[in-house]
C-alpha cells in the first residue's frame, strides 16, 4: 500500500533538511566556472609564452647576429683598408683607436678585440689580457684553421665561456694577419624580450584578476536564481507546499531558471491538490474504518448473544427427543397392557371361574395403568412446554438473524463506498481497495449465512407449531384414555363386588379394552411421529448451531480485518499531518 511505500521508505533512514542547505566551496557551479575561466586564461597565457616568445627570440637572435656580422664585416674591412694604406694597426693603440668604441646597439656587454694569427692578443678592452694567447675556445679553433692554412668565412657563433652563453662575430684580416672578434652576453641581447615576457606575465595576472572578479560576479549573478530555486525545491522536500515569496520573482524570468521555477511552481500546485485530496480521502477512510469496526464489534457481540441462543435451543431439541423416546416406549408399554388386557377378557368369557382372579389382576394392573397413564401425561405436559420453548427460541433466532442481515447489509454498503473511495485513491488506495472487497464478500457471506439460519429457523418454527397442535392432540388422547382407564377400573371394582354382573362387566371391559386399543395405536402413531419430529427438530438446531459458529468465525473476520483497516487508516492519518498546504 501507499503507506507502505512511504512509510516504505520515509521512516528508515535519517534525512537532515536544514532549509537551504550549504554547497562546499569546491562543489559549487560559482568555483567551477571562476576556476574554468582562471584554468582557460593560464592555458592561453602559457600557450601563447611558449609559441610566440620562442618565435620572437629566433627572430631577435637572427637579427641580431646578422647585424653583429654585418658590424664586424664593416670593421674588418675598415682594418683592411687601414692596412693597405701602409699604416701599422696590429698595435694595441692604433686597435683601440680603431675598435675600441665598437659595441652592438648600446648593449654594455658588447665589446670587440684583435688576435694575431698566433692567438696573440693583439686588442682587449681588458688591458691585462693584452699579449697574452686568447682563451675563448672559438678563436683558438680559428688560429688552428689558419694554421692549417684554412680561412673561414666571417660568421657569428654561440658559446658558453666560463658559465655564460655569448655570441661572437669574428672576421679574418688581409692575409690572415689577424682576427677580429665581437662579442656580447646572449642574456643582454634578449633582455628586451624578457621584458616583454615579464610583461606578458604581468598582464596575464592582472587579466586574470579582472577577469577573475568579472566571472565572479557573472557567476553569482547566474547562480542566485538557482539557489533560489533550490530553497524553493528544498521546501518543497520538506513537505511545504505554501507559496514561496521568492517563486513569484523566478516566475518572471525569461531564462531557463524562470523555465524551471514555472515548471516547479506548477509542480507544487498539482501536488498541493493531490496531497489535500489523499488527505480528505484519509479522513473518510479514517471515519469509515471507526464505523465499521464499532459495527463488526457490536455484529460480534450479537453474534454471541445468538450462538448461546442456539445451544439452549440444541440442548432443548435433545431433551425433547429423548423425552418423546421416552413416552414411545411408554405408549407400547400401554399397547402391551391392552393386549393383555383382551387376553384376560377372552379368558373371562371362556372361564367364568376364574374372573375374580382375574378381576384383581386387571385391578392391579389398572392401578399400574394409571400410574403410567399419569407418568406418560406429565410426560406429555413437559413436552406441550419444551416444545413451546423451543418455538420461543426460534422465534428469537429469527429476530436475531433479521439482525445479521441488517448489519451485513449495512456492512455491505460500507465496502461498496470504501471500495468507491478506493478507486478514487488510484494507486495508493490499490491495497485498501482488496481489503474493501474481502470485507465486502465477508458481508455478502454473512448475509447468505443468515438467510440459511432465517429459513432454518421458519421450517423450525413451522415444525414447533405442527409439533404443539400433536402435543394437543396426545393430551386430549392421553385425557380420554385416563378416562377409560377410570371407567374401567371401576367396571372391575363393579366385577369384584359382584360376580353375578361378571359377563355384563367383561362385555363392557371388552368394549373399552377394544376401544383402548384403538386409542393405543393411535397414540402409537402420534409419538412416532413426535419422535421424528423431535430428531429432525434436533438436527436442525444442530445445523443452525453449525451455521451461527460460522457467521460468528466471519464476524471475527471481518472485525479483524476492520481493526486492521482502523490501524491503517491511523497511520495514513500520521503521515498526511507532515505536509503543510
Amino acid at each position: 500500500m501507499w503507506i507502505a511505500m512511504n512509510s516504505q521508505k520515509t521512516n528508515e533512514g535519517s534525512i537532515m533538511r536544514n532549509g537551504n542547505p550549504k554547497v562546499r566551496v569546491l562543489s559549487s557551479i560559482r568555483t567551477k566556472i571562476v576556476l574554468l575561466l582562471i584554468g582557460a586564461i593560464i592555458l592561453t597565457t602559457g600557450i601563447y609564452l611558449w609559441t610566440i616568445i620562442p618565435l620572437i627570440k629566433g627572430d631577435y637572435a637572427a637579427v641580431t647576429r646578422n647585424y653583429m656580422n654585418d658590424v664586424v664585416n664593416s670593421y674588418g674591412e675598415m682594418l683592411d683598408m687601414a692596412m693597405s694604406g701602409g699604416e701599422d694597426i696590429l698595435n694595441a693603440d692604433n686597435m683601440k683607436a680603431l675598435i675600441g668604441d665598437i659595441s652592438i646597439n648600446d648593449i654594455s656587454s658588447s665589446y670587440a678585440y684583435a688576435v694575431n694569427a698566433e692567438g696573440i692578443m693583439l686588442y682587449h678592452p681588458t688591458a691585462d689580457k693584452i699579449g697574452k694567447p686568447v682563451e675563448n675556445a672559438v678563436v683558438t679553433n680559428l688560429v688552428a684553421q689558419l694554421a692549417n692554412g684554412e680561412t673561414p668565412e666571417p660568421d657569428v657563433v654561440a658559446y658558453e665561456f666560463k658559465g655564460v652563453m655569448k655570441y661572437a662575430a669574428y672576421y679574418i684580416g688581409t692575409d690572415a694577419k689577424y682576427i677580429l672578434v665581437i662579442t656580447t652576453d646572449e642574456d643582454e641581447i634578449f633582455a628586451p624580450i624578457n621584458d616583454i615576457v615579464k610583461s606578458c606575465i604581468f598582464t596575464g595576472i592582472a587579466i586574470l584578476v579582472v577577469f577573475s572578479i568579472l566571472g565572479f560576479f557573472i557567476t553569482e549573478f547566474t547562480v542566485r536564481p538557482i539557489n533560489r530555486i533550490t530553497s524553493v525545491i528544498t521546501k518543497l522536500s520538506d513537505m511545504d507546499f505554501t507559496e514561496n515569496d521568492y517563486q513569484i520573482t523566478l516566475n518572471k524570468r525569461k531564462d531557463e531558471t524562470g523555465s524551471m521555477s514555472r515548471a516547479i511552481s506548477s509542480l507544487r500546485e498539482q501536488l498541493r491538490e493531490m496531497v489535500s485530496e489523499i488527505k480528505q480521502l484519509s479522513e473518510e477512510i479514517f471515519h469509515s474504518a471507526e464505523t465499521l469496526s464499532a459495527g463488526a464489534k457490536n455484529t460480534a457481540e450479537t453474534m454471541e448473544e445468538v450462538e448461546k441462543t442456539v445451544a439452549e435451543i440444541a440442548q432443548g431439541a435433545t431433551s425433547h427427543a429423548q423425552e418423546t423416546q421416552r413416552a414411545t416406549e411408554n405408549v407400547i408399554l400401554m399397547g402391551s397392557m391392552v393386549e393383555e388386557t383382551n387376553t384376560q377378557v377372552d379368558s373371562l368369557k371362556d372361564n367364568a371361574a376364574s374372573i375374580i382372579s382375574s378381576s384383581d389382576e386387571a385391578v392391579n394392573i389398572l392401578g399400574h395403568l394409571e400410574q403410567i397413564n399419569k407418568k406418560t401425561q406429565d410426560s406429555i405436559n413437559t413436552i406441550y412446554e419444551q416444545t413451546n420453548t423451543t418455538n420461543e427460541s426460534a422465534v428469537k433466532i429469527r429476530e436475531a438473524t433479521a439482525i445479521i442481515t441488517s448489519i451485513a447489509e449495512e456492512t455491505n454498503l460500507l465496502s461498496l463506498n470504501a471500495s468507491i473511495e478506493a478507486a478514487r485513491a488510484g494507486e495508493q488506495g490499490r491495497g485498501f481497495a482488496v481489503v474493501a472487497a474481502q470485507i465486502q464478500k465477508l458481508a455478502e457471506q454473512s448475509d447468505e449465512s443468515a438467510r440459511q439460519i432465517e429459513t432454518i429457523v421458519n421450517s423450525l418454527i413451522g415444525d414447533s407449531q405442527g409439533a404443539v397442535e400433536t402435543m394437543n392432540s396426545v393430551k386430549d388422547v392421553i385425557g380420554q384414555q385416563s378416562e377409560n382407564v377410570n371407567k374401567t377400573n371401576n367396571v372391575f371394582k363393579q366385577v369384584k363386588a359382584g360376580i353375578g354382573s361378571s359377563a355384563d362387566g367383561v362385555t363392557a371391559i371388552a368394549d373399552r379394552t377394544k376401544k383402548l386399543d384403538e386409542a393405543r395405536v393411535s397414540v402409537v402413531d402420534i409419538v412416532q411421529n413426535l419422535t421424528a419430529i423431535a430428531e429432525e427438530n434436533a438436527a436442525s438446531t444442530e445445523e443452525t448451531s453449525a451455521s451461527v459458529t460460522e457467521v460468528s468465525a466471519i464476524i471475527a473476520d471481518i472485525s479483524e480485518n476492520a481493526e486492521r483497516l482502523k490501524t491503517i487508516s491511523d497511520k495514513l492519518e500520521a503521515h498526511m499531518g507532515i505536509f503543510k498546504l
